[in-house]
């Protein structure tokens, strides 16, 4: 019990020292794509000042008329049109966002404290979740995908209290901000969730609505949404070129990859970082193979899982399974930077809980090699390529090695979500909260 307690006060020191740094960090480096996407139309009548201000000219957005994210983004943070420069929104960012972790974090324990009860979650929970890289990149840069982390840890807590009606709601707000996450109505109608439906469709009606009558739906796609929704059906054909500065470039199915970008982390541009090294590997062939293998693999369990009577805890593992899969498949699937991949954070905390609860040594051990590809070999990489004198932030992007950690948390969710329909069926089962 000593050395249990020790073990905790030691793992909570390093988590806290890395969260300070964090905090540090998001003081002093401020611009990602978050600042790229704004100010928005609305700015320019709103507050002429910001539109003008001579820190948003770096911004994709200036001087524009235009919206790069989805409405969520502009609604939320409505309020912020009214300071005058992208520096005093930065600063009232960082402890409004402060908090929205926090909360997203109490809001994660008390749903992951439902699937295991009885369980000391707190501390393994506390260092997965600060201790993972997309989500402090995300807080450091402002990006709005830590008020998604909110929304998806908000949707699963009240997936598991059966508050289908509000989850539902939730996840319209979350799909509105990049789109993809509109297969989460998909995923609620698969499972015959009425509620969740309904709700769904009245929320992303409200949202529409409002972005039609304060911003115009118009300028929400005047910009490259049209041309990252193209890309995604680029999966037949590939190519690699070296353009004019004899800078190694993808086309076909690889577009937009290129040998020194050091910011995208999903599976097709993985693929192709693979492939400029080792041309007998076809990206786009395994990447379909990947995707048929995910979706098979996912419609034969849903349809034995739906022949089955499942007891509150099974049913409950299900739905936190499912939610943990399709928020993979959104972020690792199609066009990703590496902070996207912050939402992560539900799937990775999800299978850890489930490890810990069950005492499942080797599936644990495979979820830590994950999280260390997943979260940049944990130890700050500032800090490593100052000691060794090289940019190992750009080793790690660049030779794709966040690729290995979505492969091995794909593969591990797809195990669970098989073997959870494979178990015996209890001898009398108690129904399913639904």
């Amino acid at each position: 019990m000593r050395t249990a307690r020790l073990l905790d006060i030691s793992v909570i020191a390093i988590v806290c020292v890395r969260i300070a740094t964090t905090v540090w960090a998001a003081a002093w480096n401020t611009q990602g794509d978050f600042y790229a996407s704004l100010p928005g139309t609305y700015v320019k009548w709103v507050n002429p000042t910001l539109w003008d201000s001579p820190d948003m000219r770096g911004a994709w957005g200036y001087h524009r008329d235009t919206y790069f994210h989805g409405p969520t983004q502009y609604l939320t943070l409505y309020p912020i049109a009214f300071l005058d420069s992208y520096e005093q929104i930065a600063w009232a960012l960082l402890p409004v966002y402060i908090l929205v972790i926090a909360v997203a974090w109490v809001l994660l324990y008390r749903a992951l404290a439902i699937l295991a009860p009885g369980r000391r979650i707190a501390v393994p929970l506390f260092a997965a979740t600060f201790l993972f890289f997309p989500l402090l990149q995300a807080f450091i840069q402002r990006e709005f995908e830590v008020v998604i982390f909110l929304g998806l840890a908000f949707a699963l807590l009240q997936v598991m209290r059966d508050r289908l009606g509000v989850a539902g709601a939730a996840f319209a707000y979350v799909a509105w901000f990049k789109y993809i996450p509109l297969m989460l109505f998909g995923y609620v109608v698969l499972r015959g969730w009425t509620r969740a439906a309904m709700a769904f469709v009245a929320a992303s009606i409200a949202i529409l609505t409002a972005t039609h009558v304060v911003f115009g739906l118009d300028e929400f796609y005047n910009n490259n949404v049209p041309s990252h929704a193209a890309q995604v059906f680029r999966v037949f054909d590939y190519s690699f070129y070296y353009d004019a500065g004899g800078v190694l470039n993808g086309d076909g199915f690889c577009k937009g990859w290129f040998e020194t970008e050091t910011t995208l982390a999903n599976l097709r541009h993985g693929l192709c970082a693979v492939a400029a090294r080792a041309p007998i590997v076809p990206p786009n062939v395994v990447y379909l193979l990947i995707c048929i293998a995910v979706a098979v693999a996912y419609l034969v369990t849903h349809v034995r899982l739906a022949r089955r009577v499942l007891d509150e805890s099974d049913e409950r593992w299900r739905r936190a399974i499912e939610l943990s899969i399709i928020i993979t498949i959104c972020s690792c699937f199609f066009f990703a930077h590496y902070y996207y991949l912050s939402a992560l954070t539900i799937p990775v905390t999800v299978l850890l809980i489930r490890f810990l609860d069950r005492d499942r040594r080797p599936q644990l051990a495979v979820w830590a090699v994950a999280f260390v590809l997943l979260s940049g070999f944990v130890v700050p990489t500032g800090i490593v390529s100052r000691l060794t004198g090289a940019d190992v932030w750009a080793w790690y992007v660049g030779y794709g090695w966040w690729l290995y950690g979505e492969l091995l948390l794909i593969a591990l969710l797809m195990h669970e979500y098989w073997a959870l329909a494979a178990r015996p069926a209890p001898a009398a089962a108690q129904p399913a909260i639904s």
